[in-house]
């Protein structure tokens, strides 16, 4: 399966460790990976085609110490779509004034009940495709102010329901680089951390410390500022 992580922190922090111990899950997702980590007000992308734990690029990441406040990882098991670097995750694109960046794992069925809008996919996966899809129903009905966090959420978490049905599954990160949004419909597992110095989501347990907890089928979390601030438990 695909695997994802992802975390807000309270401050900006070190990213390498948690580099480098997810490049160890490319073992079984060979597809490609990702990563996004917020910088300067914007996303900072890096994505290859090929396994993290061959990547001459991902090596140097970790060698850089990179520090960011919020960030996002993919490594890949393609289901659809065949393995090119259109068709890595994770994807960024605007809306509601701001750039979101998405990573998804799981398959997302009957494609054709999918509203891009005027947004054209870059590759032909499902997952980008339900992104776009999540960025035309954000812009649609959109929450009443930009500072409307609740009303974001809840935006967020319906589209999360909605792409689940069809006998898809789908597991989600997106963050908008203020705030992390994750999804999880029950397909594998999702886990969430939390700690005094952020809040991590990951598919597995990156870590040996306490306090991982598997999250329902059905769950939604949301994080901000290294605090936890809603979640959701299953529908």
């Amino acid at each position: 399966m695909c695997e994802l992580l992802a975390a807000s922190f309270v401050v900006p922090t070190r990213l390498d460790p948690y580099l480098e111990r997810f490049r160890a899950r490319a073992a079984e997702n060979r597809e490609g990976w990702g990563i996004a980590w917020w910088r300067d007000g914007g996303p900072e992308i890096h994505k290859e085609p090929i396994p993290a734990d061959e990547s001459a690029l991902a090596a140097r990441l970790v060698d850089e110490h990179p520090t960011s406040a919020m960030f996002l990882v993919h490594v890949r098991a393609a289901t659809i779509g065949e393995r090119t670097l259109p068709n890595t995750h994770p994807w960024a694109a605007p809306a509601l004034g701001r750039t979101w960046v998405f990573a998804h794992n799981g398959t997302v069925r009957a494609l054709d009940r999918l509203d891009l809008g005027d947004r054209n996919p870059t590759g032909d996966t499902d997952s980008e495709r339900a992104f776009l899809h999540l960025l035309t129903r954000l812009e649609a009905q959109p929450p009443e102010s930009s500072d409307d966090a609740a009303g974001l959420a809840d935006a967020v978490h319906a589209v999360g329901r909605e792409l689940s049905t069809h006998d898809s599954r789908v597991n989600f990160l997106c963050t908008d680089g203020t705030t992390l949004f994750a999804y999880h419909d029950g397909h594998k597992t999702l886990h969430l951390l939390e700690r005094s110095d952020g809040v991590i989501v990951a598919s597995v347990p990156l870590t040996d410390e306490p306090g991982w907890t598997r999250l329902a089928a059905g769950a939604f979390v949301v994080a901000a500022g290294g605090r936890l601030v809603a979640r959701s438990d299953g529908d």
